[in-house]
């Protein structure tokens, strides 16, 4: 099994994971790791739906020499 050092843990915060592990009747080994498993399979909150982009609208044809130029510029047109 892999093992992992967490140096440099502040005081406040060792206290505050010693207090978490005594009330759940656990070592602070198993609290973090607890901790960490309850993070890592948690289910992402969901990502916010783009805003709308402007369509471009355009009289005239674009010419693929022009969609090309685009495209390697890697960025939009502005016409």
């Amino acid at each position: 099994m892999a093992a992992l050092l967490i140096k440099d843990l502040p005081p406040p915060l060792h206290a505050s994971l010693r207090q978490r592990a005594d009330r759940n009747h656990r070592s602070m080994a198993k609290e973090v790791l607890t901790i960490l498993e309850q993070a890592v399979t948690a289910p992402c909150p969901p990502v916010p739906p783009l805003k709308p982009q402007k369509t471009f609208m355009s009289r005239k044809p674009i010419s693929a020499a022009l969609v090309l130029r685009i495209i390697r510029k890697g960025r939009a047109c502005s016409l």
